[in-house]
């Protein structure tokens, strides 16, 4: 079938899209980037530029219908964002290959995910719905820890651990305050390692193309916050964990109605039960973080991207029958106490080493650095490669504890 003359829709133009424009281009593909900021920098990349903001279903499809060139459209995909129900609401009014609009539903919505994945028998953390502070009140003390957070947010925010001894009139405003539809999910916390999963998924079926290790060193300085710094790929847990892995993202595609795309896992190993997979949730697009853009291709060799427009253009990509890495990889980020930064010193971009595949820094004199909250309020990040584990967390560390930033007034900002 090809690819090269056809059209494909990317919603995103943002920093962590470009990566995805660019190996839509390689493929001799028409690129349209949709995006609401009219300065994102993937828009330069495009052969065509609409605006519009791609977490407004309704607003995408009107903008695509007023699109002369739409009828030319031969798939959309999102990279790096949560914008999957407008790729569902673009897919269906275009009859294009993607999932429907009430799978996109399910992997954007916690709660309602959560009661899917229970009915399928799927493990999941102990949850409840809290729709007000006397519910949060009356339900808190249901585990030892939790957590609470939007059932409508994205990267993080919002999400804050909890225990009955908390202030949880504070705790309650601030994740509604994440919340469009004011709804939060309340989740039991489970103890044990963290992973990422990136599948594809073909008539049902999950073809893994990637597991990582989750670091959360920063969770006792972070509290009530859950701060991710980074994490290692491929997970020390893999390959013996991969078919455990396997059946059970099948089972939460089975359960979403997900016959062909992508499904992005957070998975959680319940160390009460000698490590067993949890889901603590899934989503049906291509991870951020350079995880799919970067690190897979890095570590694995598989061009997932490619793969995932290949699938977004109905046509059938090659599918890994094993994961077999043929390098270890690190990433870490650059947190900032709160106040003014009166200096930074970092290193030049171009005489970092060849190991280093991603450098950002963005701490600039006058900035002003609120609490962090979230990892997506870090101000700087690194990924490299190594030949062994501990050397890429070694490297990752020390270019990160090369950087210099003198904060001043390092008082609690109100926020």
């Amino acid at each position: 079938m090809g690819t090269v003359g056809k059209t494909l829709l990317i919603l995103s133009g943002g920093v962590e899209a470009i990566k995805g424009i660019e190996i839509a281009k390689a493929m001799g593909l028409k690129v349209v980037v949709v995006d609401g900021n009219p300065d994102a920098p993937g828009r330069v990349l495009a052969d065509a530029f609409i605006e519009a903001n791609i977490y407004d279903p309704s607003a995408v499809v009107r903008m695509i219908a007023a699109y002369e060139g739409r009828e030319k459209v031969d798939g959309v995909i999102t990279v790096a964002s949560d914008a999957v129900r407008s790729v569902a609401a673009v897919a269906e009014f275009l009859g294009l290959p993607g999932i429907s609009k009430e799978t996109a539903f399910l992997s954007t919505e916690k709660f309602e995910m959560k009661l899917r994945f229970e009915e399928s028998s799927i493990p999941v953390p102990g949850f409840v719905s809290i729709g007000s502070i006397d519910e949060l009140i009356a339900n808190v003390g249901r585990w030892p820890k939790a957590v609470l957070k939007p059932v409508d947010s994205r990267g993080a925010r919002g999400v804050v651990r909890i225990g009955a001894e908390d202030d949880l009139q504070w705790a309650y405003a601030y994740s509604c305050g994440f919340s469009p539809s004011k709804r939060l999910i309340l989740e039991e916390w489970i103890e044990g390692p963290q992973l990422s999963t990136e599948s594809l998924v073909v008539d049902g079926k999950t073809y893994l193309c990637g597991v990582a290790d989750r670091n959360y060193s920063r969770l006792p300085e972070a509290y009530p916050y859950v701060i991710e710094d980074g994490g290692e790929t491929p997970s020390r847990f893999s390959p013996m964990i991969d078919e455990q892995l396997t059946k059970l993202l099948d089972s939460a595609a089975n359960a979403l109605g997900i016959e062909s795309g992508v499904l992005k896992g957070d998975i959680v190993l319940n160390e009460a039960e000698g490590n067993a997979p949890y889901i603590i949730e899934v989503a049906t697009r291509l991870s951020g973080g350079f995880f799919s853009t970067i690190t897979i291709p890095l570590v694995y060799e598989i061009n997932i991207v490619e793969r995932a427009i290949l699938l977004s253009l109905g046509q059938l990509p090659p599918l890994p029958e094993r994961l077999t890495p043929i390098c270890f990889q690190a990433n870490r980020f650059l947190f900032l106490p709160p106040g003014t930064v009166a200096n930074v010193c970092g290193p030049e971009t171009d005489q970092l080493p060849e190991y280093v595949k991603y450098f950002e820094l963005n701490a600039a004199v006058g900035d002003v650095v609120p609490n962090i909250e979230n990892h997506t309020m870090r101000r700087g990040s690194v990924l490299v490669n190594a030949e062994t584990r501990g050397e890429a967390v070694t490297r990752a560390e020390s270019i990160i504890t090369s950087i210099e930033v003198e904060v001043e007034d390092r008082a609690p900002l109100v926020q």
